[in-house]
């Protein structure tokens, strides 16, 4: 084998690992805005129409914080051990480059060796692909879950407030200009945390990822 392809699967390696590191670094993020300050005691009788700052609630409801925390420890011990194999690849891939230049090595290991190198960089490569998917999987069953419990809560609060529309406003959205009158984001979030932190021990917080059905 010679140097070009040693320095192939090096790179290769190297690539690999840009890229988890970049995955990583990308893939959460959350908006932050100022909570509403209006009670639906406060708007005038009436009313048909009332919102509520969906980046508020998904920085404040401690639903949502709980499952991102565990969203995030998922991610950063996949992080780290996905790191530890690609370390320990790359010092594979070195230790060979060394033994195949010192000529320490026959052509059937050398061979050998560097079909081994690859298949664990495919394998590696595979295990990142499906750790990406399954964090982009869970993100979306929490999006789902803490919506439900959201839409839930508030099903049940209308029904004293008999409100016709309760929207979801977010800097930038649809809705470019609201009157704060009509915001009942604090209300609501104090209703949701309340109820929360009340079943939170019988109610674990994880998101478990979904297992693919076996072909």
């Amino acid at each position: 084998m010679n140097t070009n392809q040693l320095s192939l699967i090096l790179n290769v390696v190297l690539l690999f690992a840009v890229g988890v590191l970049y995955y990583f670094h990308f893939s959460s993020s959350a908006p932050s805005s100022p909570a509403g300050t209006a009670s639906s005691a406060s708007i005038a009788a009436g009313q048909q129409v009332v919102y509520i700052n969906t980046d508020s609630l998904l920085m404040n409801y401690e639903f949502v914080t709980d499952l991102q925390k565990d969203l995030n420890e998922r991610r950063q011990n996949a992080e780290r051990q996905l790191g530890l194999k690609e370390q320990q690849l790359q010092q594979e891939a070195v230790s060979f480059q060394k033994r195949a230049g010192a000529g320490l090595m026959s052509e059937m290991e050398m061979k050998n060796t560097q079909n081994s190198l690859m298949q664990k960089e495919q394998q590696l490569r595979g295990e990142q692909q499906n750790l990406a998917q399954g964090l982009m999987d869970m993100e979306r069953q929490m999006s789902a879950q803490w919506l439900d419990t959201a839409i839930t809560y508030l099903r049940d609060y209308n029904k004293s407030k008999n409100f016709q529309y309760i929207l979801g406003y977010t800097k930038g959205g649809g809705i470019l200009l609201a009157n704060d009158k009509f915001d009942i984001t604090s209300e609501i979030l104090k209703g949701l945390n309340d109820k929360y932190k009340a079943n939170k021990t019988s109610a674990p917080t994880t998101v478990e990822p979904k297992k693919e059905e076996k072909k």
